[in-house]
């Protein structure tokens, strides 16, 4: 048995590891000094983050189901 992923579903899980990666290194500085597009970066980061998951949702590969 061969598994085959499409490219597509492969393409945005590794964008949304990106934002997520690129989400969880601005978190940090909300608590720190007051930089006004830091809320903007964080909020636009999260929402992407959060878009890209739903899609990888829709579009993730079926389960196989054992045949006995």
């Amino acid at each position: 048995m061969t598994r085959k992923t499409s490219p597509v579903f492969m393409g945005l899980f590794i964008a949304m590891a990106v934002m997520a990666s690129a989400l969880i290194l601005t978190l940090p500085a909300l608590f720190g000094s007051y930089e006004p597009h830091q809320f903007w970066l964080t909020v636009g980061l999260g929402g992407a983050t959060a878009i890209l998951a739903v899609a990888l949702i829709l579009l993730r590969p079926p389960r196989n189901t054992p045949t006995s």
